[in-house]
């Protein structure tokens, strides 16, 4: 291949990175702001397995089409474990803030409710692969989602590393929010996650679900 189509297909997938950057901020947009999140994060996560996608000069057409195929059909499903994770996040930031307040309590309490904060977040990042990859019920996939920050915990702690390095870079440089800062922590996550957890035989690579 010569070195001029290999820049022309970088300088594509850069393109690409922005165009899925836009597509979750539209499904973001759609949702009506907190609806639009995990729909719009769960398509974006299934987009990274689609033909459309994968391709050298992928239609840019058929990524939208594509991405809102997975956005309709894992509106629902997504929302209610939105509303799942967003009533414990709650709970235990209301919880932090009670014990900020109490002398004996931020001693004992406070270590453990920022734990279990941060153990949530870490499961969140692995219910999209898991969404996605696996087969099973959805109480078989909760048990799975549930159990991995600890069966991965160097994933784990990759993962929100990662999430606060490019939050720093987007507060450096504000342009990397709008343009590439949640397609990039994806694609990222995508194939470091989802490649460890064939690894470890938790999903097989042809099986690409979305029943959860």
């Amino acid at each position: 291949m010569a070195w001029s189509n290999k820049i022309m297909i970088y300088l594509d997938k850069a393109v690409n990175i922005i165009f899925l950057n836009l597509l979750w901020l539209a499904g973001v947009v759609l949702g009506l702001g907190f609806f639009g999140v995990f729909p719009a994060t769960y398509a974006l996560f299934h987009l990274q397995k689609e033909e459309a996608y994968k391709a050298d000069y992928p239609s840019y057409l058929q990524i939208a089409k594509s991405f809102f195929t997975a956005y309709k059909k894992g509106f629902m499903k997504m929302n209610g474990l939105a509303l799942i994770y967003g009533a414990i996040l709650y709970v235990l930031w209301i919880d932090m803030q009670l014990v900020k307040q109490m002398t004996i309590g931020l001693a004992v309490l406070y270590y453990p409710l920022l734990f279990i904060m941060i153990y949530v977040l870490a499961a969140i990042v692995y219910t999209f692969p898991v969404a996605i990859h696996t087969e099973g019920t959805f109480k078989q996939k909760a048990k799975l989602v549930l159990a991995l920050p600890l069966l991965m915990p160097v994933q784990s702690i990759f993962s929100l590393l990662f999430f606060l390095v490019l939050l720093a870079a987007a507060y450096k440089f504000s342009i990397i929010l709008p343009l590439c800062f949640v397609s990039i922590y994806i694609i990222c996550i995508e194939r470091f996650i989802s490649g460890e957890l064939m690894k470890k035989g938790a999903i097989k690579e042809e099986i690409i679900q979305e029943n959860m």
